[in-house]
């Protein structure tokens, strides 16, 4: 009940455990879930067939490793365009690797900030009569040349392979408002957009969506053609909240303005016939660039994830 401070306060945390241990599926594993949640940097180290005891690890220099690094006093400096309604959070991916423990002669499966990259998340919060929302921006830890960075139409999840991929090439991830009583707001994605062109980011970032997110990325790049550099869809679904206008009728915008397309699509797509089908046919029509990868894996399979993002960094430059 008491973690929302820790992770208020950015106190990390390390977990070590055994695989069958009694208190694993009570208590780490609940916490680790809880802690992400807040927002919170959270280490778990899982011994693969160790019980309760013998607590720890045999050597313990991985523990005072963590514990020197995470003791390095934070930098402390915001970026420019987080101002007081910015609160400080932390993302990273559940990708887990295995670790051997040579004085025990045994594995362990860890995952966390200990092992793989983690970056500041800032959360604009907005109160409002439907709760809070804001902007949310995931900041790399180097900014590539002329910062580019992609406008994501919906909540980033710790499997986000693509984001995840940019980040580590130095984008910045935006995530604009996306919870009001009718759905996302056009205005504030404008005033999202303006915030960071404002302070230096590219004047045209990738859009990004998922099923019916790809709709209101489409219908959000429609409405501003020009500050697009392209749109990566997977499954998508071509309908938008924001729009009252079919997006499937009103591609010519983003046709006249040169924007590429790039739908990912599976075996799990619904829509791939009725929308993604009808796009590319209809985009090709009006001289656009659309490209459909229609035998993508889920999740991801490393060729997949290269095609798309080499796609977005090639069409940021």
């Amino acid at each position: 009940m008491k973690l929302g401070e820790l992770a208020k306060n950015d106190v990390a945390l390390l977990n070590i455990c055994g695989s069958l241990d009694f208190l694993l599926q009570r208590h780490t594993l609940q916490i680790e879930d809880r802690y992400q949640q807040l927002g919170g940097r959270i280490t778990v180290m899982i011994k693969d067939g160790q019980a309760h005891h013998p607590h720890s690890l045999r050597n313990p220099r991985p523990i005072a490793d963590w514990i020197v690094e995470h003791m390095q006093p934070a930098e402390g400096k915001r970026p420019d365009f987080v101002n007081a309604k910015f609160n400080k959070s932390y993302y990273y991916s559940l990708e887990a690797t295995n670790l051997y423990l040579a004085e025990e002669r045994m594995y362990a499966n860890c995952r966390g900030p200990g092992f793989v990259d983690c970056y500041e998340r800032y959360d604009e919060t907005t109160p409002s009569q439907w709760g809070v929302t804001g902007l949310t921006v995931i900041v790399p830890k180097f900014a590539a040349p002329r910062k580019p960075w992609v406008l994501r139409a919906d909540a980033i999840t710790r499997d986000a392979v693509v984001d995840q991929a940019l980040l580590a090439r130095g984008f910045h991830i935006v995530i604009p408002p996306l919870t009001a009583q009718s759905g996302p707001v056009q205005t504030q994605w404008n005033a999202a957009y303006k915030l960071l062109t404002d302070h230096g980011f590219s004047k045209k970032p990738a859009m990004e969506g998922t099923g019916t997110a790809a709709g209101e990325a489409y219908a959000w790049a429609i409405e501003n053609p020009d500050k697009v550099a392209c749109i990566y869809g997977r499954n998508p679904t071509l309908r938008s909240l924001m729009s009252k206008t079919p997006l499937l009728d009103n591609l010519a915008p983003l046709a006249k303005a040169g924007v590429p397309l790039l739908h990912l699509c599976d075996r799990t797509d619904p829509w791939f016939n009725e929308h993604t089908r009808v796009v590319e046919q209809r985009y090709k029509e009006l001289g656009g660039q659309a490209t459909v990868e229609s035998d993508a894996h889920y999740p991801l399979a490393a060729g997949d994830l290269m095609r798309v993002v080499d796609f977005i960094i090639e069409k940021t430059k």
